[in-house]
């Protein structure tokens, strides 16, 4: 909720309010630069205000902005569709689009269900999803998500009984995320003819703190949802569109999920975009086109966000981000390296792939550490967010910009090792 002051945060903070912004920098109305090491939420990828997508975005308004998917077929989402399946997962059918990595998730979950009902697996009514998750707010999508402090009691009624159709699927304790061995003791709990979907985050976001799933467990999932009929959404609203150095997090372990989501990064955050990614085994399954199933809302695949979009994919080719992802992700990731082993009072490690970091906090620091360094970040001029749900997975996330050059991580690194400076000094007897 928005507080009658629009200079007011929910939690009663007051923010600075922001007035402009260009590459990976965010200015005040008082002038002070900020340095975006979070690229807002992870969505600002290319960098604010580039020229590329803003000539793009210009050159639409003036030509067509809206038109909606039942009445008329526009160009700039022919265009990106065509790029879409160039650059998805193996055996990707169809694109659906939406706004938002919420929508996106509702979506997923929409067509897992219609592809066993046209199955005939009408009994297969229960999701799997991970706790530590993040998947949305909507109510789906949040009926999934394995974030106690994203829900409580007043919402129990609008998502049902999550107990009875959403298991999630927790990692022994001091882990941050989920072994083979786990999801093989829920799914037999369950009752393999009784799954429709196994839902992952190839790369965690703000639950588990850019925490992957290791390879053998990535291997493991697709092959025994194969070998059991069972839908394999990945959820990589924020991992994808070359966050980790790679198009997806599921390139890192070469496979393909039947579903794959994304968001954020596909249109820079310069407008709102979303897409699910569908394969072949599910589109065969429903046999029929995916828009009957009540798919869509009235901005889907509007030709202005389309635009920003193709412009997005545009400067990530031409500018060859995702090596830069890669190459500068490796720097970083030794940087924050270096910064645990010099407040280990504070910090135990780093975790991530390419551009997509977090600094986890020691167990048996306060609960609000991770919070108190993202609030002193802020006050030496470094946008970062808090992220985790519990003391094995409270972290800081660090993803700058893909077009970052090693001397913005320099400057990055310098203002978070200051900030960790002070905080660590505030934290000593």
């Amino acid at each position: 909720m928005i507080p009658a002051s629009a200079a007011v945060a929910p939690n009663r903070a007051a923010l600075p309010v922001a007035a402009w912004a260009l590459g990976p920098y965010i200015y005040d109305a008082d002038g002070k630069d900020y340095l975006d090491g979070s690229s807002g939420v992870l969505n600002v990828n290319v960098g604010h205000a580039h020229p590329t997508v803003l000539r793009a975005v210009e050159n639409q308004l003036q030509q067509l902005t809206f038109v909606h998917r039942t009445q008329f077929r526009n160009e700039p989402a022919r265009q990106l569709t065509e790029r879409l399946l160039a650059i998805a997962p193996a055996g990707t059918a169809a694109i659906e689009y939406s706004n938002s990595g919420s929508e996106a998730n509702e979506c997923a979950l929409r067509l897992a269900f219609a592809c066993q009902h046209r199955r005939g697996d009408t009994q297969r009514t229960v999701i799997l999803s991970e706790e530590p998750s993040y998947h949305g707010m909507t109510a789906a999508a949040l009926s999934i998500t394995g974030s106690p402090n994203k829900r409580d009691a007043s919402v129990e009624a609008l998502l049902g009984t999550p107990s009875a159709n959403r298991v999630l699927v927790r990692p022994k304790p001091g882990r941050r995320r989920a072994t083979h061995e786990e999801w093989a003791q829920a799914i037999l709990g369950v009752g393999p003819s009784k799954v429709a979907a196994i839902v992952i985050e190839p790369l965690g976001g703000a639950s588990s703190g850019a925490a992957p799933i290791d390879v053998e467990t990535m291997h493991w999932l697709r092959r025994e949802t194969q070998n059991n009929g069972i839908v394999l959404i990945a959820d990589e609203v924020m991992s994808g569109f070359g966050r980790t150095g790679k198009w997806w997090a599921c390139d890192h372990a070469t496979i393909a999920p039947d579903i794959l989501t994304s968001g954020k990064g596909v249109t820079g955050g310069y407008t709102s975009l979303a897409v699910t990614m569908v394969s072949s085994t599910v589109t065969t399954a429903i046999a029929e086109p995916l828009g009957p199933i009540a798919l869509g809302h009235t901005m889907s695949a509007n030709p202005l966000a389309c635009a920003a979009a193709n412009a997005v994919l545009s400067v990530l080719e031409d500018e060859s981000l995702l090596d830069n992802a890669a190459e500068v992700g490796a720097l970083l990731g030794a940087e924050l390296t270096k910064l645990c082993g010099h407040y280990p009072e504070l910090l135990s490690d780093q975790s991530g792939i390419g551009l997509m970091r977090a600094l986890h906090v020691r167990p048996g620091q306060s609960v609000d550490t991770n919070k108190r360094i993202v609030a002193a970040a802020k006050e030496n001029g470094l946008v970062l967010c808090s992220a985790g749900i519990g003391e094995t997975t409270d972290s800081v996330l660090v993803a700058p910009p893909l077009n970052s050059s090693p001397g913005i991580i320099e400057e990055l690194v310098e203002r978070l090792d200051k900030t960790l400076a002070a905080v660590a000094d505030e934290r000593r007897p």
